[in-house]
């Protein structure tokens, strides 16, 4: 027996589960289908930086709609935890590129964000075991931090819930239902389910899912290696930082540990599926010898551990959301390793598109599939060139 629900909602990672709380909070009974389990996927792996510094504006103004109304409110507006730490934030960018730092931080400051310019002295005396000689300036945000999205995914999943979504797990979608030119449902190797809406929210997998809709998405896998380290008993305290001057990113991990990763070296187009979580070969010398010319005392650390996550990575490394093929089919993917700090965003604004035909929250139409195909990839106002090399 086919069973009927107001929207389908495909993958449960973080984005997926906030697309399902935003639709339940509308008065809608989602149905989340997981082919593993609740964020198994990139969101299980993400880092979890909660700040604001791109060179995108959309992207900047997503960011900071989450963390204003949600992460640092996140009992009060979501219910139970999401785990922020607030740390602060540092971009360091190269020195030829200071014209463009200063740009995107009038951009952001402009939508709100408490950000500014601050000097190389100025970060020494934030983080007295950095060097600073490799650049002038970095943009800071006081107020960002890092947050755990297994947790965030969990607690808005836990509110969908009270409010009507279902999620079922281990449920693999097989194949799209279309008829007279709209989407009618899906089937799942735990069988068939009806709804007029599916959202295509499945991360590494989403360009297979599209398929079944005759939806073709440009995307890649992209693999990424994250370490855990040991603090050195006598390193000081530091905030959360993105260090383009010497390609990798970084930040506390609790008291004890420190979370790392580099920019470059990432594997690409592996199977969705691939089940090898072995890092990259030269990953963790290539990341302490980066980390070594901003921190030195990295070198006292020690490796605790190391995760291999996976995502999909879209042609300009920005998401991809919006209506695709199909009436009623929705995709809410690509979003190329940065997706967890704008998801609750991206939830509340897909929820209005789909309900009423154009987001609110924030305008998210240069996110449409179509850019591609157009020859219009989004590029920053004033960028830095791809994230990932």
């Amino acid at each position: 027996m086919t069973q009927s629900h107001d929207a389908i909602i495909i993958g449960a990672g973080v984005i997926g589960v906030s697309i399902a709380f935003h639709l339940a909070e509308r008065g809608l009974k989602p149905l989340i289908l997981e082919r593993k389990t609740v964020a198994s996927g990139a969101t299980g792996h993400s880092s979890g930086l909660v700040r604001m510094h791109y060179d995108l504006k959309a992207e900047s103004e997503l960011a900071f709609v989450s963390f204003s109304k949600y992460f640092i409110n996140w009992r009060e507006r979501v219910g139970g935890e999401c785990g922020f730490k607030q740390t602060g934030f540092l971009q360091i960018a190269k020195r030829e590129h200071e014209d463009r730092l200063r740009g995107n931080v009038g951009n952001q400051q402009r939508i709100g964000i408490n950000t500014s310019i601050i000097s190389a002295a100025d970060v020494k005396k934030l983080a007295p075991d950095f060097l600073t000689d490799q650049f002038d300036f970095a943009a800071y945000e006081p107020d960002s931090g890092y947050a755990d999205a297994t947790l965030t995914t969990n607690s808005m999943l836990d509110s969908a819930k009270r409010n009507g979504a279902t999620l079922m797990q281990n449920c693999e979608v097989t194949a799209i239902h279309i008829a007279s030119g709209r989407v009618s449902g899906v089937t799942t190797n735990q069988g068939d389910f009806s709804a007029p809406i599916v959202i295509n929210a499945a991360g590494t997998w989403a360009a297979e899912v599209a398929k079944m809709a005759d939806v073709n998405i440009p995307l890649e896998t992209w693999t990424h290696d994250v370490a855990f380290l040991h603090r050195p008993p006598m390193l000081g305290n530091f905030p959360a930082v993105i260090d383009d001057t010497v390609n990798c990113y970084f930040r506390p991990e609790g008291g004890a540990l420190i979370l790392a990763a580099g920019e470059d070296e990432s594997m690409r187009n592996e199977p969705p599926d691939a089940e090898d979580q072995t890092p990259t070969k030269n990953f963790l010398n290539n990341l302490i010898d980066n980390m070594v010319k901003r921190m030195p005392k990295i070198e006292e650390s020690g490796l605790h551990s190391i995760h291999v996550g996976r995502d999909g990575l879209s042609q300009d490394q920005r998401p991809i959301l919006g209506a695709a093929g199909p009436a009623g089919f929705y995709v809410a993917c690509g979003l190329s390793g940065t997706g967890f700090k704008i998801s609750p965003a991206v939830g509340a604004s897909m929820s209005e598109l789909i309900l009423d035909g154009k987001s609110k929250t924030v305008d998210i139409s240069s996110f449409r599939l179509e850019r591609f195909a157009e020859g219009q990839p989004l590029k920053g106002e004033f960028e830095y060139g791809h994230i990932w090399k």
